[in-house]
């Protein structure tokens, strides 16, 4: 029995207090976020459907990224680092042109990859309208990295006799932007991978001289 006058206090509880907010989990918010823009585009779906398949709340999201266009820039981030960075890392090996622009043809149009078909960057290139200004940014800023990866993968071709010296290094690294973005778009609209390789093929013969019959 308490004394006359003393207040009870009850004890602290380790367990789970009502109302006490859950951890917000960043990194499984940018995972999730980055396939479903991935697989379903940035038109295809919402910021409340990103949140539910993700376990995280809304408000939460805002606190944690800023809004919409803070969570889609995170998950364009950390696709640059999981996929863009090694796939362009294969333009600055030590091989043939010819070689490695078919190792990257066929990468692309791999429908058995583990990962969604398609690329998060083209997709938002091509699809800017639920942009807002931080991922129109980084879209922009990947996108010149990639020109310049592809300029001196270009350059080191023209040095070696692959490709005529004549041709532009800058137009030349803007086509192949250009025809990658294509074939990825192609890619995750669902087009046949074995039309897409031959399209592609045919494409940059006139670049490289390549005999469009055979793979290589």
């Amino acid at each position: 029995m308490q004394p006359k006058g003393t207040k009870i206090v009850a004890e602290a509880s380790d367990g789970p207090r009502r109302g006490r907010p859950k951890t917000f989990d960043r990194d499984r918010a940018i995972e999730v976020a980055m396939d479903c823009y991935w697989r379903e585009g940035a038109d295809g779906v919402s910021l409340n459907e990103i949140c539910r398949r993700a376990e995280v709340s809304k408000p939460g999201v805002y606190r944690e990224f800023g809004g919409e266009d803070g969570l889609m820039d995170a998950a364009l981030e950390r696709y640059a680092a999981t996929v863009l960075a090694p796939t362009l890392a294969q333009t600055r090996l030590d091989r043939p042109f010819r070689e490695v622009l078919e190792t990257l043809i066929g990468f692309m149009t791999d429908p058995d990859r583990p990962v969604p078909t398609g690329c998060l960057l083209s997709s938002m290139r091509v699809s800017p309208s639920r942009l807002g200004p931080a991922t129109r940014a980084r879209v922009d800023a990947l996108r010149d990295g990639a020109r310049a990866d592809y300029a001196a993968w270009v350059q080191r071709a023209k040095d070696r006799g692959e490709i005529a010296a004549e041709v532009s290094t800058s137009v030349a690294a803007a086509f192949v932007d250009t025809q990658f973005t294509t074939l990825l778009v192609q890619m995750a609209a669902g087009e046949d991978p074995e039309l897409l390789r031959a399209q592609a093929r045919l494409a940059f013969a006139g670049l490289t001289g390549a005999d469009v019959s055979s793979p290589a």
